[in-house]
C-alpha cells in the first residue's frame, strides 16, 4: 500500500469511519448519490428504516465489494467509494437514537481500521462463495442518478397539466444529451466534465420551480412559502455546518496521508507521484459532481460526508509537506465544506425569487416518490436477470405484485432491491443443490 501504518493513520482511518458511520446515522449525510433521495421519504415518514437499510445495502454493497476493494488494491490507495458507501450502510442499519449513534459510529470507526489492515483478506472471502452475485447488485441503484432528473417534469405535470410536463421533460432530456457530448472542455489545461445527470436535474429543478411561479399569483410572502420544500432540507443541512466541516477536514487529511483517493485516475497519479496532475484531475471530477451532489442534497436535506468532492483537490497538493500540511489540509478541507454548505443557502435564496403554489412540497414529494418507485424496480429486475437470466425477472416482478396483495406490504421502493438480493442468495442454494450452473 501506498500509505503507512502507524498510530497516526490508524486514528484517522477510525476518525474518517466513525463519522461516515454518523452522519449517515444522523441523517446528515451520506456518500452515494443514489441512496441520499431515499431519506427525503425517510425523514418525510414514507418510508421506514428496515427499507432505508436494505435499498442502502443494496446500492452500495456491489459498489464496494465490486468496485471499491479491488480498485484500491490495485492502486495501493484505499479509494474513498470503499470506505463511504460501506458507512453508509452501517449508519442506516442502526436507528437514530442515542445506542444506536454509538455503534454505528464505532463500527464505522472498527470498519475504517480494519479496511486498512484487511482489504485483500476481505476481497479472498468472498471470492469462496460459489457463484458472485454481488457485482450485479450495483445495478439496482444504476437507475436512479439516470431517471431521477424526470422528477420535476412529473412535478410539473401534476400542478399544470401534461403538456408542460412534456416540454420541461423535453428540454431536460436535450439538457442532458448536450451536457453528455459537449459538456467536456478545457480552461488553463484543466480538463472540465460536466456531469450530465446532474446538470439535467438542476435544469428540472430550475424549470419547475419556473413554471409554479407562473403559475400561481404573485402575493406577499408567497416566494419563501413556495420554495419552503427545498429551503427547509438547506436550513437542515446548515445547522449541521460544524460536523460536516470536521468531516471534510477528515477526509481532506486522509487524502494528504494516502489513505484516501477520490477516483480512479486521480488515484492512480497519486499513487505514481504525480500530485500535481491528480490535484487537476480531480478538480476536473469536482466541478462536473457539483450539480449532482448539491442538487440531491437540496431535494433530500442530506449533504455527503465528502461534500463535492473538491476538499481532495487541495489535500492532494499538500502530500509530503510534513506536520505543517497535514494540519493546513484539516483546515482548508473543513473550510471549503463550510463554504459548499453556506453556498446552498445563497441557491435557495436565488430560487427563492420564484413564487409557487402552495402545493409544490406535495406535488415534489409525490413525484419523487414515482420515480424512486420506478427506478429501484427496474433496477432490481436488471440486477436480478444479471444474477439468473432465465428466472430473474421473473422474481422480482412476482414479488412486486405479490407484495401488493400482501395483508402486510412492505414499501414498493425496497422490492427490487429485496428481490435482488434475494436472487443471489437463491442462485447460491440453487448451485449448492445442483440446480445452478456456475
Amino acid at each position: 500500500m501506498a500509505f503507512d501504518i502507524n498510530v497516526l493513520t490508524v486514528l484517522v482511518m477510525a476518525a474518517l469511519g466513525g463519522i461516515c458511520a454518523y452522519l449517515a446515522n444522523q441523517n446528515i449525510a451520506v456518500f452515494n448519490d443514489g441512496t441520499r433521495p431515499m431519506y427525503g421519504p425517510y425523514l418525510n415518514g414514507e418510508i421506514d428504516r428496515k427499507t432505508l437499510f436494505a435499498t442502502s445495502f443494496a446500492l452500495s454493497f456491489g459498489l464496494v465489494i465490486g468496485f471499491g476493494l479491488p480498485t484500491s488494491i490495485a492502486g495501493r490507495i484505499i479509494i474513498v467509494h470503499t470506505i463511504m458507501l460501506a458507512c453508509d450502510i452501517i449508519g442506516a442499519l442502526f436507528k437514530e437514537d442515542t445506542k444506536g449513534m454509538i455503534l454505528s459510529t464505532a463500527i464505522g470507526a472498527a470498519f475504517g481500521v480494519l479496511l486498512m489492515f484487511g482489504m485483500q483478506t476481505v476481497i479472498n472471502l468472498f471470492a469462496l462463495m460459489p457463484i458472485d452475485f454481488l457485482g450485479s447488485l450495483s445495478t439496482v441503484g444504476g437507475l436512479i442518478v439516470i431517471l431521477f432528473c424526470v422528477f420535476p417534469a412529473l412535478a410539473v405535470a401534476y400542478q399544470t397539466n401534461a403538456l408542460k410536463g412534456i416540454i420541461v421533460l423535453a428540454l431536460t432530456m436535450l439538457v442532458k444529451h448536450v451536457t453528455f457530448h459537449f459538456g467536456k472542455f478545457t480552461i488553463k489545461d484543466v480538463n472540465i466534465a460536466l456531469n450530465s445527470d446532474g446538470t439535467a436535474l438542476l435544469f428540472g429543478i430550475v424549470a419547475m420551480v419556473f413554471v409554479a411561479a407562473r403559475t400561481s399569483k404573485r402575493t406577499e410572502g408567497s416566494a419563501a412559502a413556495a420554495f419552503a420544500v427545498f429551503e427547509k432540507n438547506i436550513d437542515r443541512i446548515k445547522k449541521n455546518l460544524l460536523i460536516l466541516a470536521i468531516s471534510g477536514g477528515i477526509v481532506a487529511l486522509a487524502t494528504t496521508l494516502l489513505l484516501i483517493a477520490e477516483g480512479p485516475a486521480s488515484l492512480t497519479l497519486t499513487a505514481e507521484g504525480r500530485y500535481g496532475e491528480a490535484a487537476i484531475v480531480a478538480l476536473g471530477r469536482c466541478l462536473g459532481f457539483i450539480p449532482l451532489v448539491m442538487t440531491t442534497a437540496i431535494i433530500s436535506g442530506v449533504y455527503s460526508p465528502a461534500g463535492t468532492k473538491a476538499v481532495h483537490v487541495p489535500a492532494i497538493l499538500f502530500i509530503n509537506m510534513g506536520i505543517m500540511g497535514m494540519v493546513g489540509s484539516f483546515f482548508v478541507g473543513a473550510l471549503i465544506m463550510a463554504i459548499e454548505v453556506l453556498l446552498l443557502g445563497f441557491i435557495a435564496k436565488g430560487l427563492d425569487r420564484f413564487p409557487g403554489m402552495k402545493e409544490l412540497g406535495d406535488n415534489t414529494r409525490t413525484a419523487m416518490s414515482k420515480i424512486l418507485d420506478i427506478s429501484l424496480l427496474v433496477g432490481g429486475m436488471m440486477a436480478a436477470n444479471a444474477i439468473a437470466p432465465t428466472i430473474g425477472y421473473i422474481w422480482v416482478v412476482g414479488l412486486h405484485f405479490l407484495n401488493q396483495n400482501s395483508k402486510k406490504p412492505i414499501s414498493s421502493m425496497a422490492i427490487g432491491p429485496i428481490g435482488a438480493i434475494s436472487m443471489g442468495i437463491i442462485v447460491n442454494i440453487l448451485y449448492v443443490i445442483k440446480l445452478f450452473p456456475k
